[in-house]
């Protein structure tokens, strides 16, 4: 896995939208989710 170092931000509703994601499958935090939504784009 290559090392990221660009901050992103989001909104209250993304952020809680990507919270509901992660837990949908199982992930610990929001970087694992932002990981896989960037690894298949």
């Amino acid at each position: 896995m290559e090392n990221r170092s660009m901050p992103i931000c989001f909104t209250k509703e993304q952020y809680k939208k990507l919270e509901e994601y992660g837990k949908k499958h199982g992930m610990l935090n929001l970087s694992q989710v932002v990981e896989k939504i960037l690894n298949e784009a």
